[in-house]
């Protein structure tokens, strides 16, 4: 059974995790040591997709738009909600020679802030960027799923999550890495930082992904009145109305703090620029830390000591107190020291009108001090990203609780996710809390299945029943779904040891949502059918008996043995040929009501099918076009060329298309593959479907956006075609008309 958690637990410790190292006066050309930043991660197996780097950001200030995504929910819809966000940390230095220059000075190691950027000549540090690897090779991806998961990653029983980035990091390079240039105005804490993410597919878990810092004294030195926060630049924004660094897409995003929840958030407030509003939250959330910081004893009274400030972008006005970017580590100046604003929250009175005047605003989440780390002590201070869908249909702008619902409920997960054993969040391990499942125990062994160790096991999430294993056949007009049963049906519960699976449901998005609604087209599918055990007295006990066929088939390169079929033999459903149609498939189980854990559903096994005919196998089909004619702006397309597109049909499985002018010269060539083709080089499919899903088609299919091969868009007129069968030689003819 895959495991779902880790324990652990931390106090102030000596070095386990990184090895301290002598930290010089004079290191100008010590630390030059080359490493590689990697910043092109990104989390995929749920419905979030955050960029993580080695260097101590979130996000990619949309350098990669629209390929990757810096903060994207739900995957696959453009919506962004992080510009870039980053690791601060700030301590009073007391260095072990008192006579030396740096002792008690008041320092703050910042992974970026608004006053960082590189140049885009030579990718450059001009400020910031404080922490960096130490290694080439310093990102591990690693997933507690044995089957789908990420391709990036490797199998672990160690796994914390179904997708976990590890990396190392340090704050002590006075040059940048690789390239010589100076790290501007910073002086080194001396401190190594171990970072760890967790994100999941669970519908309950999608949506947050957890950020973990265990942060290392590595110097001889003293490191007093530690603080560490999470500063956050976040804009959230519908790229696919309003592109990213375009005037105003940054003006526009409204912020707000919930301080009893521990909750920064950021909101689109009205959509202007361009359009209507994402209708989407993002919220940083402190889950936890340890040791508690000084003067706080519990969880519950963390709040106490979590601060939260905000200021717009850059800002240098004396006058305008607060809102002013702070320039220096420290100074006698609250509003201009960066260490003061980790160790203070700015005035409610500055608050409150961020939810209601949105400016180009970044924020700071932090939490301290932790009074003291000896050389070698270390310190965890863990966060939540978590994004979340606007409730009710009341404008953004009015920011009520009621539409910050989904959010706290979806930061509620994050926050049950960190405290995993520990079910009340008391910070201790009460009757009946420790619960986790021993690792040597097998499944018969249900009788010694706990073995209490008297530590909170985190990051202890419920499971509900491994997804099944799919296959889909797509036809002319038909779409078939087979499924096994082992899968989902022998999954065993890692809380209660218990077979508890207790039906499957099959999903599927209505057409044309993909282009009409593509915001929410992975968040709106439609169940079409539901089928759960007949024996007990839970859900709808239809039995498996009209999905279930006689006996197991197989496909071709796969002995995977399918039980299960849908639509039902007899209840075929038709589909229209060319539109993009996504199902999901999912398992759940009958809850668990000893503890109090509702029915659960495991992640949907989604595909992208585009129905149409199978490869032609005789000489005397028909080669077409459709539509034809095709009128530009047709319901179906985009507004933009690339985002056009027409089908040849009744193709040879190999086979090439030529297309031609009147006048003979040839368009475009297309070279037609049905055992790989999916779409490659269509904008259309990128543009409303996911970067991450390639379309499944028929294989007699092939699609053209209209562009010729000299990278143009074709004019109105009569085209020409052949296709020539690259098996045969055959080749046929046709022709087609384009309405502009």
């Amino acid at each position: 059974m895959t495991r779902f958690c880790i324990s652990l637990s931390f106090s102030i410790i000596t070095g386990s995790i990184f090895l301290a190292t002598s930290f010089a006066a004079d290191r100008s050309e010590r630390y030059r040591k080359i490493s590689e930043d990697i910043e092109r991660k990104y989390t995929s197996v749920g419905n979030i997709g955050l960029t993580i780097t080695n260097f101590g950001t979130i996000g990619t200030r949309n350098s990669f738009w629209p390929r990757q995504p810096s903060c994207e929910y739900p995957r696959g819809s453009r919506i962004e909600h992080i510009y870039q966000g980053a690791l601060w940390v700030g301590a009073q230095l007391k260095t072990q020679n008192p006579s030396d220059q740096r002792n008690g000075l008041i320092l703050v190691t910042t992974g970026t802030s608004d006053r960082s950027s590189r140049s885009s000549s030579a990718n450059r540090l001009v400020d910031g960027y404080e922490f960096n690897a130490e290694s080439q090779d310093s990102m591990t991806e690693l997933s507690s799923l044995s089957d789908a998961r990420p391709s990036t990653s490797s199998f672990s029983p160690l796994a914390v999550s179904h997708q976990d980035f590890i990396c190392d990091y340090s704050d002590r390079f006075t040059r940048v890495p690789g390239t010589g240039d100076t790290i501007v105005n910073h002086i080194p804490l001396g401190i190594k930082v171990h970072q760890e993410s967790y994100a999941w597919n669970f519908p309950f878990a999608d949506f947050f992904v957890v950020l973990r810092y265990t942060i290392m004294n590595a110097s001889p030195d003293t490191l007093d009145s530690v603080y560490v926060g999470l500063w956050d630049n976040a804009v959230v924004r519908n790229t696919n109305n309003v592109r990213p660094g375009t005037t105003g897409y940054f003006d526009f995003t409204g912020q707000g703090f919930d301080s009893t929840q521990r909750l920064a958030y950021s909101f689109d407030f009205n959509g202007t620029p361009g359009g209507s509003p994402a209708d989407s939250y993002v919220g940083l959330k402190l889950l936890g830390s340890t040791p508690f910081p000084s003067g706080v004893d519990s969880l519950g009274d963390l709040f106490l000591h979590t601060y939260y400030n905000a200021w717009q972008f850059r800002l240098n006005d004396p006058n305008a107190l607060w809102y002013t970017s702070p320039t220096d580590d420290y100074n006698t100046d609250p509003t201009l020291s960066r260490y003061s604003r980790m160790s203070q929250s700015m005035p409610q009175n500055y608050i409150d009108p961020l939810r209601i005047v949105p400016k180009n605003v970044s924020y700071l989440l932090s939490t301290g001090p932790f009074s003291r780390l000896l050389p070698g002590d270390s310190l965890e201070v863990v966060f939540a990203v978590v994004c979340a869908k606007k409730f009710g249909t009341a404008p953004a702008s009015n920011d009520t609780r009621e539409q910050r619902k989904t959010l706290y409920i979806n930061s509620g997960w994050a926050q049950q996710a960190y405290n995993g054993e520990d079910a009340n969040g008391n910070d201790k391990l009460d009757p009946g809390e420790d619960i986790a499942r021993r690792d040597s125990v097998s499944p018969s062994e249900v009788g010694l299945r706990y073995e209490p160790d008297g530590k909170i096991t985190r990051y202890l999430l419920p499971a509900p029943p491994q997804r099944p294993r799919v296959h889909f056949e797509v036809e002319n007009q038909s779409v078939v779904i087979y499924w096994d049963k082992a899968t989902a049906e022998e999954s065993i519960d890692p809380i209660t040891g218990q077979k508890d699976f207790e039906g499957y449901r099959i999903y599927r998005s209505n057409p044309g949502n993909d282009f009409l609604d593509h915001d929410n087209f992975v968040l709106n599918l439609s169940l079409i059918g539901e089928f759960d055990r007949a024996d007990d007295n839970i859900g709808y006990n239809t039995g498996f008996g009209r999905i279930l066929m006689d006996s197991a088939v197989t496909f071709e390169g796969d002995s995977i043995k399918y039980w299960y079929r849908f639509p039902p033999k007899g209840a075929e459903v038709t589909h229209l040929n060319g539109w993009q149609y996504l199902y999901g498939v999912s398992a759940y189980d009958k809850g668990d009501s000893i503890n109090n854990v509702p029915s659960l559903e495991s992640a949907k096994f989604l595909e992208r099918v585009i129905p149409g005919t199978r490869p032609a196998m005789s000489a005397s089909a028909t080669i077409g076009v459709y539509p034809n004619p095709y009128y530009v702006n047709a319901y179906w397309d985009g507004n933009r060329e690339r985002l056009r597109k027409i089908y040849f049909y009744n193709l040879p499985a190999r086979c090439e298309i030529r297309i031609f002018t009147l006048a003979g010269d040839v368009v475009a060539v297309l070279t037609h593959d049905a055992a790989t083709y999916n779409g490659d080089g269509i904008e259309w499919f990128n543009q409303f479907g996911d970067r991450g899903t390639k379309v499944q088609l028929a294989g007699g299919e092939h699609a053209w956006d209209l562009i010729s091969r000299y990278d143009q868009a074709i004019a109105t007129g009569l085209y020409l075609f052949t296709v020539e069968n690259k098996e045969t030689g055959d080749i046929k003819r046709g022709k087609f008309m384009i309405v502009k």
